[in-house]
């Protein structure tokens, strides 16, 4: 059995390795993804029932929403408005929305230690929004999923909830960019 010379030497040697700019990078990284995920969530609520609410305006089910998101699960053309015929396609909407937004909010996440401050990070969760908006409903609806560009579906309103939905994001990130730009200037 060996000893080792200078056990002292070794530990602090360890402490150092987690002190180090990788092993510091990888747990910020952790806490963003984390926070994404939580933002995401947290974000996606009010985001739905915006939407329910809206359809309930125009004269459709509450759960139309998770109607229409079943038809991304499903991949079909257009979602049944009548919840009676499929009821698993509300359950199927709800999980697959709350994993789109726990996706997005990380997605949100990762791209926060590029902002400098509270107003730039607020101008980029609106934007994010937006461009959620962009890619899912313009680009991905028009190839993929036509029913979320038909014209039964307010448009105007959907570029709304989505600016909105990156808003909601940003109260997660404040703080957490702030310690970052005081980490990173030590």
């Amino acid at each position: 059995m060996t000893t080792d010379p200078d056990p002292e030497r070794r530990l602090a040697d360890r402490d150092q390795s987690l002190a180090s700019p990788p092993r510091a990078l990888a747990l910020r990284l952790g806490d963003f993804i984390a926070r994404g995920a939580l933002a995401g969530l947290a974000a996606g609520l009010p985001f739905l029932l915006l939407e329910m609410a809206w359809a309930t305006r125009a004269g459709l089910p509450g759960v139309a929403p998770m109607l229409d998101m079943s038809t991304i699960f499903h991949g079909t053309d257009q979602p049944t408005m009548d919840p009676m015929v499929i009821p698993a396609d509300v359950v199927i909407g709800l999980v697959t929305h709350f994993n789109l937004s726990l996706a997005f909010g990380i997605g949100f996440a990762l791209l926060t230690p590029l902002f400098r401050n509270g107003l730039v990070l607020l101008g980029a969760g609106v934007a994010y929004g937006f461009l959620l908006y962009l890619v899912n409903i313009q680009i991905l609806g028009r190839v993929f999923f036509e029913w979320f560009t038909s014209p039964m579906i307010d448009q105007s309103f959907q570029f709304f909830v989505h600016g909105f939905y990156g808003l909601l994001l940003v109260p997660f990130f404040l703080g957490a960019v702030t310690r970052l730009r005081a980490s990173a200037a030590d």
